[in-house]
Order: structure tokens, then sequence, then C-alpha cells
């Protein structure tokens, strides 16, 4: 059975929500479209490659809790399956030398 997600407005209640993961996620290479938006004195400037884990732990902790908080709200939280953000992606029209991330938190 097809799953129909909605989103309306952004003043209803939340019902249903994604929370990300930490785990895998890494420092995209460097590429104009992103790199402007690192700031000048950033660790990560000029580098890529998995996050420290200590970074990653200290994020996975932190969604952790967040999910904990909104399902005591009575919000249904689903969480994705970890994915290994280090891995070429390749289209017939592009190709980028790893992911970033499936922290970001997803209404749905």
């Amino acid at each position: 059975m097809t799953k129909i997600v909605n989103s309306w407005n952004d003043f209803d209640p939340l019902k249903h929500v994604i929370v990300g993961r930490a785990d895998f996620s890494v420092i995209p290479p460097e590429e104009p479209a992103t790199s402007e938006k690192v700031p000048v004195d950033s660790e990560m400037r000029g580098i890529w490659g998995p996050r420290p884990t200590a970074t990653v732990e200290k994020a996975n902790e932190q969604l952790d809790n967040y999910a904990k908080v909104l399902e005591g709200l009575g919000v249904k939280v689903d969480r994705p399956t970890p994915v290994q953000w280090n891995q070429e992606i390749k289209t017939p029209d592009f190709r980028t030398e790893s992911g970033m991330t499936q922290m970001p938190p997803r209404d749905i």
C-alpha cells in the first residue's frame, strides 16, 4: 500500500517526523556550491572525509534526545537506517566523491 504524506501549512500540530542519524557523516569534498558556506576559520575548510568519531557520537546523542522529546509530546518519530556516505555518487549527468549526512529532521 502506498503511503501518502502531505504537509499543507506551517501551522498545524506536528504529527510525524523523521529524525536523522549522524552515523557515517562525511565532510564533503570542496566544491563551489558549498565552499562559500564554510567559515574561513573553520576546521572543515580544505579537508574532507569521515567526520571525527567524537563529533558523530555527540551528534547522535543530541538527535536521540531530540527524538525522545518529540515522542514525549506525542509526535510519531521514524529514524532512517544509517547509510555509508563515504561512497562515490554518480549518475549520467553528475558525479561526486561522497555524500554528506542524514542528520537533518524532516517533517511529514
